[in-house]
Order: structure tokens, then sequence, then C-alpha cells
């Protein structure tokens, strides 16, 4: 997910760890709102603040996304 790489400045060619904790990944609370805020702008959708915690690796909120906050698109497949 580009937004995570961008809030941590990894480059583009660096792989992020889909598994690893955001906090793992030296993600702080004020950087997960602003990869919300930024998510919620690109799928044009809502996200739940909490999910970002209960979700908390990329893997996790990914999957999060595609079976609740875009169930609609994945389902119409």
């Amino acid at each position: 997910m580009a937004e995570f790489k961008t809030a941590l400045l990894m480059p583009d060619d660096e792989e992020l760890p889909l598994e690893d904790s955001f906090f793992e990944l030296g993600m702080t609370s004020l950087l997960l709102t602003q990869v919300k805020q930024r998510l919620e702008d690109r799928l044009g959708r809502g996200i739940s603040s909490t999910a970002l915690f209960n979700q908390p690796t990329v893997e996790r909120l990914t999957d999060h996304l595609a079976s609740d906050v875009l169930a609609d698109i994945f389902d119409a497949n």
C-alpha cells in the first residue's frame, strides 16, 4: 500500500512488510490517522478509526477493506 510507504518515508523499491504491526514499522497514532484520511480520500469510503487498531498490519487491514469497506465492489465480481 503506497499510503503506508509514503507515511513511513520508504522508497518505492523497498518492500513493505505486510505482517508486521504498524507500530513495529514505526507508525505512530498520528501517522495512522493521516494514512486513514488518505485512504478514505483515495477509496471514496469511510474507514472506522478502530479498524486501524483492530487490524494492526497492512495484510489484515487490506483484508478488512476488501471484505467490509469495499465488499460491494468485490462481491460484484
